[in-house]
């Protein structure tokens, strides 16, 4: 079964890389030179932290001249905050920014929301996006789930589920990722299909259906196969 990381800052070297799956590497602007010579096989999203968003001016000007490399497949993380991070008056128009050039160039966004969904649906109503969004690290409540759903919204989850919720969204939406955590994306993925009630392989296999269907040139991660590698454990 092919494992997708949809949203990792966990950049790791070629020699020590895992070649079992494929990763969305999460970089900053500026960092994005770097990181695309140190890893030559996975993908990149790649833009400004709402944490950060304050004096961005010069990551933004750079953001605009690489976010059409074809190895950046997704735009962000993005987002609004309303705990950390500057006020909303500058958070929501470098979020803006971002929803532009994911609309222009036809890329998915990576969303981070943390207390700001009032606020992130009506930037969302307003822009009315034609691309994904995908909310990282979701862990929400049924009730909100409930609507993020209606509205459209593509979710990606990690070691901090609420199963409640993912019994509400529909498998074509959902993606998984391990983010800043110290989860392996192997383990990511037996909690979530545990949560959904469906084996691992057939869980890894919608999935592995979203990725091609929403990041078509993400590169194909050499096969997994559970069961061989107990029989290497043992």
């Amino acid at each position: 079964m092919e494992l997708y990381d949809v949203h990792t800052h966990q950049i790791l070297l070629e020699d020590t890389d895992d070649p079992y799956h494929s990763c969305i590497l999460d970089v900053y602007p500026l960092e994005f030179e770097v990181a695309k010579e140190t890893n030559d096989r996975h993908a990149f999203s790649c833009g400004i932290h709402p944490w950060y968003s304050e004096d961005s001016e010069n990551q933004m000007i750079y953001l605009k001249e690489i976010v059409g490399d074809p190895r950046i497949v997704a735009i962000g993380e993005t987002g609004l905050d309303k705990l950390k991070g500057p006020s909303f008056d500058v958070q929501i128009p470098v979020f803006k920014e971002h929803i532009v050039l994911s609309e222009k160039l036809e890329k998915p966004l990576i969303i981070h929301c943390v207390k700001a969904w009032e606020e992130l649906l009506r930037v969302r109503d307003e822009a009315n996006p034609a691309q994904p969004w995908i909310l990282h690290g979701y862990r929400g409540k049924p009730e909100l789930t409930k609507r993020l759903v209606r509205e459209g919204f593509y979710f990606s989850v990690g070691d901090d589920i609420n199963v409640e919720s993912m019994e509400l969204i529909p498998i074509e939406s959902l993606f998984c990722e391990t983010d800043e955590d110290f989860m392996d994306i192997r383990d990511v993925y037996a909690q979530a299909a545990q949560a959904v009630n469906m084996e691992l392989e057939e869980f890894a296999e919608k999935i592995a259906q979203n990725i091609h269907r929403i990041f078509p040139t993400l590169k194909a991660p050499k096969p997994f196969d559970p069961e061989e590698e107990e029989e290497e454990e043992d």
